[in-house]
């Protein structure tokens, strides 16, 4: 599977900040460390493709960070689709999986839980691989799972700050037309055209409308009304 890799700098293409990826390359280090597996893994799902965004760096890992493998019948497609831990101790053994390609690699323990976004969407799977039989104590579970947690409330941190930057961005995109509209305006006293910088004179519906988002419509009011019509009775109903 490793003939499909690729480097790490091509694989941050998500979104999250170097500052959490590089935390994220601390947790599978120590994961990896504590459970004595050659491989711990955060993944990303990119269909019809996964990813391994990030894995502990290792001699004997056989997914390094940048690989990429088809996520069909593989361990953490089924992770990601039953949206629950899934515990393999010996592919080997279980029909489930003696013939899945990851079984087929020599890859034939795992244990995999999966990683969401604040609306409930799969990032990936945060996961660890073993080249032979591996019981997973409760304790290596307990430990997945507090990761997990922790590596989505990163997700929830990404999600909440590219939400406030699209707001700041929305701010300042209705500020700036604010500001068209601010300071003295030369307007004539008679016509009331206003005087734009370049010194042309415009009729206030095309000023105000060149500079904002307004759009106007013409009617006249009951005071101009009464002295351009002063025949016309406003209040009978037609």
């Amino acid at each position: 599977m490793n003939d499909q890799n690729r480097t790490k700098g091509e694989m941050n293409n998500t979104g999250i900040p170097e500052h959490i990826v590089n935390l994220w390359q601390r947790i599978v280090d120590a994961i990896a460390d504590l459970l004595g597996v050659p491989s711990a893994m955060i993944n990303h799902l990119e269909a019809p493709d996964l990813a391994v965004f990030r894995s502990n760096v290792g001699a004997n890992n056989p997914f390094p960070s940048g690989t990429r493998m088809p996520m069909a019948g593989i361990y953490c497609e089924s992770a990601a689709k039953r949206g629950e831990r899934v515990r393999v101790t010996d592919a080997r053994k279980d029909p489930e999986w003696a013939d899945s390609p990851t079984a087929k690699a020599g890859i034939y323990a795992y244990l995999g839980f999966p990683l969401f976004w604040p609306n409930g969407e799969v990032f990936g799977t945060l996961c660890v691989v073993d080249t032979k039989e591996n019981q997973w104590k409760v304790q290596s579970e307990n430990l997945m799972f507090t990761f997990k947690e922790a590596i989505e409330e990163h997700l929830a941190l990404v999600s909440a700050f590219e939400e406030l930057e699209k707001k700041n961005d929305e701010l300042e995109k209705a500020l700036k037309e604010v500001k068209m509209l601010e300071g003295l305006l030369p307007i004539c006293s008679s016509c009331k055209s206003i005087r734009d910088d370049q010194g042309n004179w415009k009729q206030i519906e095309s000023y105000v409308g060149d500079r904002s988002k307004a759009k106007f419509t013409h009617t006249v009011c009951p005071k101009c009304a009464k002295k351009l019509y002063p025949n016309l009775d406003l209040t009978k109903k037609k």
